[in-house]
């Protein structure tokens, strides 16, 4: 599903565009897919019904143990986009990412003007495969990295495990994925009560849980990762973009490194998360699963595999 321009709405409704794009938005466009009134009926939990690992009518014939990635190992980077720090903060990122110093972050709708590339629209899978333009899960792989003003057309709003029943999604591709140098997401967080829904700047922290899922000659081969993640930003706006949003990856190819995952003949993939807390105003924030009045949620923007091949 193509992001459409709202620019026609926002001439109905200009209260909209003085909402940060972080917030727990209510607003609607009637006919666009998990873009509701109601903000728990926003939350994307499609599975594909063949590596839907929660169910038994899969077609998962093997699951390895679940791999907790390690920073140094792994190369794990996840910190916002750039901005100040960049060359000492980085590395990990220099190292998956090659071509790290010829694209500008900040940008993703258009191209820069000091000659650099835009990194979502230089990286994105639906440059690299047609398959990737199809379907409501299509906007996770289109290159617009950030919100844009586009709320709920420019991503996917995905719920934790542990605090009501939104948890996760589970994607199948079109074609078998080869090759790739590394792994990349970029998102950020919103936090929202019955009480409220737009509540200020806060951060959340939780256990972030991927699984790829490798074709075999029965069925799929289902690899868990995790990894913790501290003080993502939450409720934060569209404004800063070198801090207001987190990209995490790590890196999946090096040459004669057997410690790296080895994800030839990539058919899928699931992506979910416990949440630990949310620190708002100094504070924890009660997560009871029985606190019926505390939502959270991943606004996942682009999940991508840069330099893949796919067959």
């Amino acid at each position: 599903m193509k992001k459409h321009s709202i620019s026609k709405i926002f001439l109905l409704f200009p209260s909209l565009v003085l909402t940060s794009c972080g917030y727990g938005l209510k607003e609607v466009y009637e006919g666009i897919p998990y873009n509701s009134t109601e903000f728990t009926e926003n939350y994307y939990r499609v599975w594909d019904k063949s590596i839907d690992y929660r169910q038994e009518q899969n077609k998962i014939t093997k699951t390895l143990e679940t791999r907790i990635l390690e920073q140094e190992k792994d190369k794990v980077f996840v910190k916002p986009f750039a901005g100040e720090g960049f060359e000492t903060d980085y590395e990990n990122f220099k190292i998956c990412e090659k071509n790290w110093s010829g694209y500008e972050y900040g940008l993703d709708k258009r191209e820069p003007d000091n000659g650099k590339k835009a990194y979502g629209p230089a990286v994105k899978l639906s440059a690299i495969d047609q398959s990737f333009n199809y379907g409501v899960a299509s906007k996770l792989f289109d290159g617009q990295i950030f919100c844009n003003g586009d709320y709920q057309l420019s991503r996917t709003q995905v719920g934790s495990t542990n605090l009501g029943d939104f948890g996760g999604f589970g994607v199948r591709f079109a074609k078998e994925c080869t090759y790739s140098e590394y792994f990349m997401c970029n998102f950020k967080c919103s936090y929202v009560t019955n009480e409220s829904q737009n509540l200020g700047l806060c951060s959340s922290s939780f256990t972030l849980k991927l699984s790829f899922y490798l074709k075999n000659d029965n069925g799929f081969t289902r690899v868990p990762v995790e990894y913790d993640i501290v003080n993502a930003p939450t409720n934060s706006g569209d404004g800063d973009r070198y801090n207001g949003y987190m990209c995490f990856g790590f890196k999946l190819h090096q040459e004669n490194d057997d410690a790296l995952l080895d994800l030839n003949r990539l058919a899928g993939i699931s992506f979910e998360y416990e949440l630990k807390q949310i620190n708002y105003g100094g504070a924890p924030v009660d997560l009871h699963p029985d606190n019926l009045t505390v939502y959270h949620s991943i606004m996942l923007y682009e999940i991508s595999l840069p330099y893949s091949t796919w067959h």
